[in-house]
């Protein structure tokens, strides 16, 4: 099942007063650098957490950050997964499938 900005604040309602426009523009970047081939059965589990990711790296998203801090900038969000709990929830999803390819697999 595709990942949809309903599905999505349905599971992680920490995203429910988020527009859905801001979370589809969150699934469809993540859709776009996770890799069907990498995470198969798991793929919808990384889309989403890669999209939570995103929108908690945002500069809206500081309190679902771990660290509290400020977010990182575009070009370093992608290394700081473990950040958020939903990026070091991906990085266990990436262990868990015995992949030792860089999160996200970039296409």
């Amino acid at each position: 099942m595709a990942m949809d900005a309903a599905t999505l604040k349905a599971r992680w309602t920490e995203f429910t007063p988020t527009a859905d426009s801001v979370v589809t523009a969150a699934i469809a970047e993540a859709t776009r650098e996770c890799d069907a081939a990498v995470y198969g059965a798991s793929f919808d589990d990384a889309v989403a957490l890669l999209a939570c990711h995103k929108l908690a790296i945002s500069p809206q998203g500081a309190p679902s950050r771990l660290d509290g801090g400020d977010a990182p900038s575009p070009s370093s969000a992608t290394t700081d997964l473990g950040r958020t709990t939903y990026g070091a929830s991906l990085l266990r999803l990436q262990r868990v499938s015995n992949r030792d390819t860089m999160l996200p697999h970039l296409h």
